[in-house]
This record gives structure tokens, C-alpha cells and sequence, in this order.
């Protein structure tokens, strides 16, 4: 069984990651150790908020939840995601505020740090927020990047070793806090796996699917439901849950990722493109395998199970 940490923003696609993990555990594929919450998506005390009533639905309270960074290493522009609405699930109301008394004092980055250290290379780490706690943990330890077992992150933009990004300037996972994942990316020894924003975009899962087919069979999936006929009313017609593509490779690599690339890479910080995930030719970066497709019918067949 392998451990994991999550390591969220939530919004709605970290949420459907998490139920993957969720239904994961109930297979005995994982053991879920904790989840880090941090801002990204929305502040981190909706992240905190919306995680808890996601364990609340399913009643899974036991695992810890932390409340960790409220904003990136440094200064930048780049704000919150308000594509999941301002409070990170479409701004929707509801009969009752979830019991944030479960939430563990003990600050996302000091957790991450104890419970990775004293399990040396036990722990997966999965990423599917800014990497800001993950650098405040790196910093405040020595030992923590390399108790690692291994670290998934979604992020970055990956495109044939130039500028040339597709539909968005560059991802906001590593624009929202690039410094952070400079400082990730550049203290991992261990197996590093990205799934970058290009990777998103290859399933053509359609909302017509998603609503009509997977729909909401659940009370976790009914809410999760609620929360994208909102989201993707004006967006495009393909569903994409970005962060559930991550969690869904973890799961099974051999049978699930249809493309990797192994390649040398490192984090722009210093112009207008920070954030951009670069590829080094000169080996001068961490070398990282790039997950470039994952396997949608197998994905499809994952969330109906799960949600039977």
C-alpha cells in the first residue's frame, strides 16, 4: 500500500482528485496520510473549508487536514484563481458550514516536514496546488526533499523546449508562486513525475459524459456536479479536471500513463514567463519525467467505479 500526502488548493478538479484517492484507499491501493491545504484556486481558508466538507460527505473526517500558506513566497501579480469561483466550488450555498474543528494547529508545512521525515522515502508526495508549502518545507528542513519517495505535481507548461505555450501565458500552479517551484524543482534528488498543463488538454472527455453518463450518482459527485454546470457553462465543451488526471497516473503508471518523456528541467524566475517549465539541454536542471498522455478510457472506467 502506498502512503501519500495530498497537497490541494481545492477547487473543483483537486476535489475530484481527492475522491479518486478516497475510493484509492477503499481498494487498498493507498494509505492517505494528511491533506495540506494552501491558497491557489481561492484563499486557503476556503481550501480548508472545502476540503473538510468534502470529508464531511464522505465521511472520512479521521484524515488530518492542515491549513498551510495563505499566499506565494513573494509578491507577484498573478492573483487567485476565480475560475472556480471565489470560494473554489462555484459560490454555492448550503444548509450548513462544515466543523473546521478537525483541522490540526500544527501549520501544512511543519506537517509535511514531520510526517515526511520520520518515514524516510515512505511517502508520496502529490502536488495539485502552488508549490508554496512544499518550499516552505524544503526550507525549513534539510532532510525533507530527500525523505521524499517520490513527488507528482500538476503543473507547468512543457512544449518542445521553447516559448511557443499554448492557450494560456503559462500554467498557474508555477505562475502563481514560481519561486516556489524553482525551489521544489531544484531540491529533488527522488523520482519528480509533471503533468503539465499541455497534458490536459489531450482527453476529450465531454461535459455531455460527464453530466449524463458519470453525473452526480453520489452525494460527493452530486455537489461536485452542481459546482461544474456552473464552472463550465461559458467555458469549452470538454470536461477537464486537471488535478484528477495527476492523481489518476499515480494510481496504476504502467496501465494509466499512455506517454512519459524523461527530460532536464528547471523553473523560469526571472522574466515576463515566470513560471514556464523549461527543458535543459545542457543538463543543468533536475531530471523529471514528463507525463505527456494519460489513458481516458481507462480514466472513464476509474470514475464509474468509483461511483457505484
Amino acid at each position: 500500500m502506498r502512503r501519500v500526502i495530498l497537497d490541494v488548493d481545492v477547487g473543483c478538479d483537486d476535489y475530484l482528485a481527492i475522491l479518486l484517492f478516497l475510493h484509492a484507499e477503499k481498494l487498498g491501493l493507498v494509505k492517505i496520510e494528511a491533506i495540506t491545504c494552501a491558497s491557489g484556486n481561492t484563499s486557503v481558508d476556503h481550501v480548508v473549508r472545502n476540503t473538510v466538507r468534502l470529508l464531511e460527505i464522505t465521511q472520512r473526517t479521521d484524515i488530518p487536514v492542515f491549513q498551510g500558506a495563505h499566499k506565494p513566497l513573494l509578491k507577484h501579480d498573478q492573483e487567485l484563481s476565480y475560475f472556480h469561483g471565489k470560494d473554489g466550488l462555484a459560490d454555492l450555498t448550503y444548509d450548513k458550514e462544515p466543523d473546521l474543528s478537525i483541522v490540526r494547529r500544527e501549520h501544512a508545512a511543519e506537517a509535511l516536514v514531520n510526517l515526511v521525515v520520520n518515514n524516510p522515502k515512505e511517502i508520496s508526495l502529490i502536488c495539485l496546488a502552488p508549490l508554496t508549502n512544499i518550499a516552505r518545507s524544503i526550507k525549513n528542513n534539510e532532510k525533507f526533499a530527500s525523505s521524499l519517495k517520490d513527488v507528482w505535481i500538476m503543473g507547468g507548461n512543457y512544449t518542445k523546449n521553447d516559448e511557443k505555450l499554448l492557450d494560456i501565458p503559462v500554467e498557474f500552479n508555477f505562475s502563481y508562486d514560481p519561486e516556489a517551484a524553482y525551489i521544489v524543482l531544484s531540491s529533488l534528488s527522488n523520482s519528480v513525475f509533471i503533468l503539465p498543463w499541455e497534458a490536459t488538454l489531450k482527453p476529450s472527455i465531454s461535459l455531455d459524459w460527464r453530466y449524463d453518463i458519470l453525473g452526480g450518482k453520489t452525494p460527493a459527485l452530486k455537489l461536485l456536479t452542481d459546482v461544474e454546470k456552473i464552472l463550465y457553462k461559458d467555458y469549452r465543451p470538454i470536461w477537464q479536471p486537471c488535478d484528477a488526471f495527476i492523481a489518476f497516473a499515480f494510481l496504476d503508471p504502467e496501465k494509466h500513463i499512455v506517454k512519459l518523456n524523461k527530460v532536464n528541467a528547471t523553473v523560469v524566475t526571472d522574466n515576463k514567463n515566470k513560471g514556464l517549465l523549461k527543458i535543459e539541454q545542457n543538463k543543468i536542471g533536475t531530471d523529471v519525467v514528463i507525463i505527456e498522455d494519460i489513458h481516458e478510457e481507462y480514466f472513464k472506467d476509474f470514475l464509474l467505479n468509483m461511483s457505484i
